[in-house]
């Protein structure tokens, strides 16, 4: 039983007001693009290879890791949150994905922004339940089948095919078909929804990417207020085929039940530094959602964001005097846009299923003991700090 592995609660009803508890789950910096490109295309595995403008501009840095701006963003962002940061004083944990090393040098960079030193500690089984071998991973088929059972619930993308042709328009014919003749499907091979909204999405996502590295976006073709119109179809496709809830429940419940424990104890706060999957789970396992995002489309991802839980004490007064003190856990979503490199970061509310602003402990508690399966949960002290390059 979940409950097992984690402390007690405490009782609700109390009359002495209680320190919060806060949790942070952060993507990562901005990237470079994974090499090639496209894993579940491989005759046309590459981004170039759907449009005339040639090869990318070069990122500066390695496949996958962050680049030289996204990483002065990422410290922008912990100086600009260094006074709601400096409340835990000792009290905080920094947790990153340590099968990734653009997580550690986000979370040494985020620190630094905040004047700290590199307190983060790397844990892969934390992030990444299934490949630790704490409990099996979906076969391709039953990924398939989640994939697909998605696919018939999220609304249809208004003009998906339009979207398309206008996005192709904008790159230039390639060496591969058109986006919009590529016929979509679920690939029992792959596990996965394959097409051409699958080779869109990862286009617009290398430039949001381009844009955060400060880099011409699709060779200059497109402009930021466009990016932010495509992004919408990113998110949609996201929508169908990393948001199904065997997906997210087999790939989040160790990193959620950690989250929940977090909450559950004292004051104090903790930052776990792991990728927009990582967003994307606490979005289907809690039903939050952040909608007014502008410039981004609701749900988006972008780099840096992060999805603050908090846990407080809402106190009622007694006219006789005293009162009574509720333990609930509000959220938010926390970001930054790209046109400069100061770490800005705008907040928004996030909203549980219903349009509610909080949410009790208790019942956020059963909705968590609901979506967790147990069998991917290890609560263990994480690994030793790593350095980051």
């Amino acid at each position: 039983m979940l409950s097992a592995l984690l402390p007690p609660l405490t009782p609700t009803g109390t009359t002495t007001r209680r320190p919060p508890a806060t949790v942070y789950v952060m993507r990562h910096c901005d990237r470079s693009t994974y090499l090639p490109d496209l894993e579940w295309s491989p005759r046309y595995a590459y981004l170039a290879n759907y449009s005339d403008g040639g090869e990318l501009p070069s990122w500066g840095v390695a496949p996958t890791l962050c680049t030289a701006r996204g990483r002065e963003i990422i410290r922008g962002q912990g100086r600009n949150l260094r006074a709601e940061f400096s409340r835990y004083a000792n009290a905080l944990k920094v947790v990153f994905d340590s099968g990734s090393q653009r997580d550690a040098t986000t979370a040494a960079e985020f620190l630094a922004g905040l004047g700290l030193p590199n307190i983060s500690t790397g844990d892969f089984g934390l992030f990444n339940p299934a490949d630790a071998g704490y409990c099996p991973e979906l076969t391709a088929a039953e990924r398939a089948a989640a994939v697909q059972e998605r696919l018939a619930a999220v609304p249809p993308l208004s003009g998906l095919r339009d979207r398309l042709a206008s996005l192709q328009r904008a790159l230039g014919a390639g060496v591969a078909p058109p986006l919009q003749e590529i016929a979509d499907s679920v690939s029992a091979t792959h596990g996965a929804w394959v097409g051409g909204t699958y080779v869109a999405g990862a286009w617009i996502e290398a430039m949001l990417l381009q844009f955060g590295a400060g880099l011409p976006i699709a060779y200059g073709r497109i402009t930021p207020a466009q990016l932010y119109e495509l992004l919408e179809l990113h998110v949609y496709y996201r929508a169908v085929n990393d948001r199904p809830f065997a997906v997210e429940q087999r790939g989040g419940s160790n990193l959620l039940a950690h989250a929940l424990a977090d909450l559950r104890g004292g004051g104090g706060a903790s930052l776990y530094v792991g990728h927009d999957t990582n967003l994307d789970q606490f979005g289907v396992l809690c039903d939050l959602a952040w909608d007014d995002i502008a410039p981004y489309p609701a749900n988006a991802t972008p780099p840096g964001s992060m999805l603050r839980l908090t846990a407080s004490d809402a106190c009622a007064n007694f006219p006789l005097g005293g009162g009574l003190c509720e333990r609930v856990v509000s959220a938010d979503f926390l970001y930054t846009t790209f046109e400069t490199t100061d770490g800005a970061m705008r907040v928004a509310p996030a909203i549980f299923a219903g349009g509610a602003r909080t949410m009790p402990l208790r019942r956020f508690e059963e909705k968590a003991a609901a979506a967790i399966d147990a069998r991917c949960v290890r609560m263990r002290e994480v690994e030793p700090p790593v350095e980051a390059s």
